[in-house]
């Protein structure tokens, strides 16, 4: 399978998770200096919300993008085994979108919503909830966030066929969430997307139907105008030896 991943968006998504988490820690503590001054007690407790919320987020995407394996790392070791007319595209500019991972395979575009959560999800109706105590939700605040998969989903989907279309390119594009945690359990009912473990999604790809009219080298055009700047990392190639003959004594 072919990899395509931006790097310098990485790279900078590190650098800004980084510098939100200090900028509000350093809020929260210089709350308590302002709070030692009587005219100023209403904004300490505005700059220590604002303190309280720029830090968790920071934190939350500090866990994403410096976690190791990250959520693209994953999704490249569950599909290693994927022969090389499958490619997949990590955070692919798309008009002023991200999106996060698509995978382009011989039925078109696959777009897949990750999410590392642990415990119980599940699904009524495109409703998703984590079950848990307020307790594990509120210690939970500076991890990484269920969302609405269903939603983040339809809208990279809808993302990717209006910029297609604008260059006129016309291919299916599909939607899958994968869980990637491995002590998640799911309770799915009637899911807009398939949802899938991690590990079910190698056969999950390649029971997809493929699209006779989609030719190798529409596939590979349809590869650029998703990669943009990144940088493809190819499978490696196993070098065979030659077997080595041997005189009969």
């Amino acid at each position: 399978m072919k990899i395509i991943r931006h790097d310098a968006y990485i790279a900078k998504r590190k650098r800004n998770s980084k510098l939100f988490a200090l900028l509000g820690f350093l809020m929260l503590t210089g709350t308590l200096f302002l709070a030692l001054l009587p005219n100023l007690l209403l904004p300490s407790y505005v700059m220590m919300l604002a303190g309280f919320v720029l830090f968790n987020i920071g934190m939350q995407q500090v866990g994403k993008w410096t976690r190791n394996p990250r959520n693209d790392q994953v999704l490249d070791y569950q599909l290693k085994a994927l022969p090389d007319r499958y490619a997949l595209v990590h955070y692919a500019p798309v008009a002023k979108r991200r999106l996060e991972h698509v995978l382009v395979h011989p039925g078109g575009a696959l777009v897949i919503t990750v999410k590392e959560l642990d415990g119980v999800i599940e699904e009524r109706r495109s409703r998703w909830r984590r079950k848990g105590s307020g307790l594990r939700r509120f210690l939970s605040f500076s991890g990484p966030q269920l969302g609405n998969p269903s939603i983040e989903t339809e809208a990279s989907i809808g993302a990717l066929e209006t910029f297609l279309a604008e260059k006129q390119f016309d291919v299916d594009v599909e939607g899958a969430v994968a869980f990637i945690h491995p002590q998640v359990e799911l309770n799915i009912e009637e899911p807009d997307f398939p949802v899938l473990h991690s590990e079910e999604l190698p056969a999950f790809i390649t029971g997809l139907p493929a699209d006779e009219s989609l030719t190798a080298k529409e596939r590979d055009q349809l590869v650029e105008l998703l990669k943009g700047g990144e940088i493809v990392e190819a499978p490696a190639t196993a070098v065979r030896r030659r077997p080595v003959k041997r005189r009969a004594a």
